[in-house]
């Protein structure tokens, strides 16, 4: 996969240009802390399946990797909110994006270190 496809740099060269490194870096900081947090509230919802509980915080997720340039994370995020799915399905989907939530932020470091 592409670095374009997982991280979206024009966003994140847009957050550079206005707020400078400093501030992407603090911004990225506060995304690592709530992204925990809502990764817990998605795994509850999931584990008790409730159906309506996961697909809002799926909503929040999507739109917190939107935020900081985790297009592909989003993407995955979009389904769970949107697409009609089974329990099974949706349990792998969640833990494909886990899976990818660390690589995909260290794409974002990786592109700052080279780009600033």
């Amino acid at each position: 996969m592409s670095e374009k496809s997982v991280i979206d740099t024009e966003l994140l060269q847009q957050y550079v240009d206005s707020l400078g490194v400093d501030g992407l870096k603090a911004t990225l900081a506060t995304f690592d802390g709530v992204i925990q947090e809502y990764a817990k509230l998605i795994h509850t919802a999931a584990k008790e399946r409730k159906e309506e509980e996961l697909r809002k915080q799926a909503h929040k997720v999507k739109g917190a990797c939107s935020s900081v340039g985790l297009t592909e994370l989003a993407e995955m995020m979009k389904r769970v909110e949107k697409e009609k799915w089974e329990w099974p399905q949706v349990e792998r989907w969640l833990i494909e994006w886990a899976d990818a939530v660390i690589p995909h932020r260290q794409q974002i470091d990786a592109w700052l270190a080279t780009h600033h």
